[in-house]
């Protein structure tokens, strides 16, 4: 491609990228001045509320930023392969945290605590983890669990209540779990990414793994979700391209990882996609049985005390449905999501799609947009994907690795994360 026809596509595709916005906001605002009922949006489309506050705090996230932009590009070029994982899942965590710390909201770090830390007297309340599990979807119907555990598998609370058994419990136990999770799903989609596209394509992208808009939203249970569904997904495809004990290893790891995923949130069924796109095309059909019949082991076991998977998602439709996704709707955000998605991927990502050529990585890349147009068209998601969607961020913030110039893009990626912590308030 020429640099006068590159310059106009980037210039159009970032003008496309605010217009996207612009509409889906307005077409926010008028949805929400039509609507009687409270759409519990604030700042349509997103969740929170609009409320500019420049303060002190800023300079943390902008010191952040700015040393990761100066540092990454340079070790992701020259260091060994292990250093660049490792550099992308620390500073990844360190740029998750400077937001948070410029966040203004007093309950930016009591998240989980809120919808899962502090409601593990369930499990006892219940009679104990047996008793739980099969009253768990009769329950789900009712008002007696907060939303979180009415709307995802008991995985989660479960594993809480499991934690504070052994004295793993509160606020810093938590954002522990959270952050060492938004590490393990960068270094996951950077394994598939090499293993898939090759190295070259990920030491690329790895910067724009970890200085991305996304990262605002990495106080809450989904990116807990993510770091366990990458993983696995990351372990499975690893599997797909060796043989002997290691493709064993993985495919076990992978396996029981998905099976683990699975009971933690629904959606996670859908990161599967990846994998089998890759599995096939390399006709790994060891690894796809293998990996498979261990995460439908995983997610059979809980049948031995009444929970079933299928049961469980059944009634959160039927629960999502009789809730606020009655009130939200479902046309609006069928295009407000995808705009929801593009403002948190950032600018950047969007060009980066668009001058995105090579196919190996498309093969990533695609896959996971295949998983959020089904996600979309699903209808269980009206609004709030910044959070809910996250577990699909990181392969998608592989098509970086077709920027060149990173410092600039990275600047713009910093500059809208920024702008995000002053504008909105958000718990999560």
């Amino acid at each position: 491609m020429t640099a006068p026809r590159r310059t106009a596509l980037t210039a159009a595709v970032l003008a496309s990228w605010a217009l996207f916005l612009a509409l889906v906001w307005v077409l926010g605002q008028y949805k929400d001045a039509i609507t009687a009922e409270d759409l519990v949006l604030g700042a349509m489309p997103l969740f929170g509320s609009w409320e500019w506050r420049l303060d002190v705090e800023l300079l943390v996230p902008i010191g952040v930023g700015v040393l990761l932009i100066a540092v990454l590009p340079v070790i992701s070029a020259r260091g060994r392969w292990r250093a660049v994982a490792a550099a992308a899942a620390l500073g990844g965590i360190a740029f998750s945290l400077a937001l948070a710390l410029a966040h203004s909201h007093p309950l930016t770090w009591q998240d989980l605590d809120n919808h899962y830390g502090s409601r593990i007297h369930v499990v006892d309340d219940a009679g104990g983890f047996g008793p739980f599990l099969r009253q768990y979807t009769d329950v789900q119907l009712t008002d007696v669990y907060p939303v979180h555990l009415q709307s995802h598998p008991p995985g989660l609370v479960l594993f809480f209540w499991a934690a504070a058994k052994i004295g793993l419990e509160g606020l810093v136990f938590q954002n522990a779990v959270i952050m060492l999770a938004a590490g393990a799903g960068i270094a996951a989609a950077l394994a598939i990414g090499r293993d898939v596209a090759g190295e070259r394509l990920a030491r690329r992208a790895a910067p724009f793994l970890v200085v991305v808009p996304a990262a605002f939203w990495h106080n809450n249970a989904d990116i807990v979700f993510a770091g366990v569904t990458l993983a696995a997904v990351a372990c499975l495809v690893l599997a797909t391209n060796r043989t002997g004990a290691r493709a064993v290893a993985f495919t076990a790891a992978g396996g029981l990882l998905a099976g683990a995923a699975l009971m933690l949130s629904f959606s996670a069924v859908l990161l599967a996609l990846p994998f089998l796109v890759v599995a096939v095309r390399r006709r790994r059909w060891d690894v796809l049985l293998g990996g498979g019949a261990l995460a439908a082991a995983v997610v059979l076991a809980p049948l031995l005390w009444g929970y079933w998977w299928l049961e469980g998602l059944q009634v959160t439709r039927v629960r999502y449905y009789a809730g606020v996704a009655s009130v939200r709707g479902y046309w609006y955000f069928l295009v407000a999501n995808p705009a929801v998605y593009a403002l948190a991927l950032g600018p950047a990502i969007a060009v980066a799609l668009a001058r995105l050529r090579d196919r190996r990585m498309w093969i990533v890349v695609g896959s996971c947009l295949a998983a959020v147009a089904i996600a979309d068209l699903s209808g269980m998601s009206s609004s709030e994907t910044e959070r809910i969607w996250q577990p699909f961020m990181p392969l998608t913030l592989l098509a970086g690795c077709a920027l060149d110039r990173p410092r600039a893009w990275l600047t713009l990626q910093l500059a809208v994360a920024v702008a995000l912590a002053a504008a909105l308030r958000v718990h999560w």
